[in-house]
């Protein structure tokens, strides 16, 4: 079996997990809202035996559906070899939030993978811890193939106490690894425990981001070594210091809100990047690097790019 490696965010991806679909209609408390899943969540809100039914309009269910498939798809078709989710069930789906549902759209948030450590991610919002038992069949599987296996310690369940530390936030460029840090998700704690896991070997590098920002690739992404993509208003103390001589395509607060920067690596030099995003797309065409477009305006709606949809679980180098 092929060990788990990931060390860049541009060498050539071999296998990934893919995210699924909520399903039509997901049942939650009106406090446990999932938000950051549904962002115009009241809009979709009425009230049935004492609970609150989330109900997702048929036509945005569907394109939702259609494009994170299509995405699997064209991933498999680039020699990608795709793993997807397996559906909660049982305990599973009520656990830490009884009334709730889990999503399982982005992929990226519950699991990071460093080297050949394949970690389970403790995430701020409660109701999303429960998606890491989705991708137990796959960890079981890489575990068999050598890989190493840790789970950050829970958070509080009041999010005021970490460790936090989630997949969104951290962007690998070898040895050292950036995590960010906006209050939203990942905190000091977990870049601590992350610096702990990986030794001497590697540096964590903390960075700082607008108290608005969900995650560090909402703001910031590694095309390839010397080349980045990012929103400089979004980055409280600017880049990291290793980053600040490479080639920058800088996007506007209204770009990145529209998460240009979460774009979704294949190798060096492709990139695929949402449909509407024609200027970035033409700043990489610039750098000559290869653009892919493909419409991802369901899941973005949800508040997840390209690059929250897919976990990497193994790339060249």
């Amino acid at each position: 079996m092929t060990p788990t490696g990931v060390h860049d965010e541009w060498s050539r991806l071999r296998e990934a997990i893919v995210g699924i679909a909520p399903a039509d209609e997901i049942v939650v408390s009106y406090e446990e809202s999932q938000r950051w899943l549904l962002p115009d969540a009241a809009a979709f809100c009425r009230t049935h035996s004492g609970r609150r039914l989330i109900e997702i309009d048929a036509v945005r269910a569907r394109r939702i559906e259609t494009q994170i498939d299509g995405l699997a798809k064209l991933l498999e078709h680039e020699g990608v070899t795709i793993r997807r989710p397996e559906r909660l069930h049982d305990a599973e789906r009520c656990f830490l939030a009884p009334n709730g549902e889990g999503g399982q759209l982005f992929a990226r948030g519950p699991m990071i993978v460093v080297g050949n450590h394949v970690i389970d991610a403790s995430l701020r919002l409660q109701c999303r811890q429960r998606e890491r038992f989705g991708l137990r069949p796959h960890l079981k599987r890489l575990i068999a193939g050598g890989a190493s296996w840790s789970s950050v310690p829970l958070g509080s369940p009041s999010a005021v106490d970490g460790p936090f530390l989630e997949g969104g936030d951290v962007l690998l460029n070898g040895r050292e690894i950036y995590v960010g840090m906006s209050g939203c998700a990942t905190d000091m704690a977990g870049v601590d425990w992350l610096q702990a896991l990986l030794g001497e070997n590697h540096r964590v590098i903390p960075v700082a981001l607008r108290s608005n920002v969900l995650h560090l690739d909402c703001a910031l992404g590694l095309v390839r070594p010397g080349l980045l993509v990012f929103c400089p208003e979004r980055l409280i103390d600017g880049l990291p210091m290793s980053l600040r001589t490479w080639d920058k395509i800088a996007l506007s607060v209204a770009e990145a809100e529209k998460l240009q920067t979460n774009v979704l690596v294949l190798e060096e030099g492709r990139v695929i990047v949402e449909s509407a995003n024609e200027r970035l797309a033409e700043e990489l065409r610039r750098r000559r690097v290869e653009t892919i477009p493909f419409p991802f305006d369901g899941p973005i709606g949800l508040g997840g790019g390209l690059r929250s949809a897919y976990q990497a679980l193994r790339r060249e180098g």
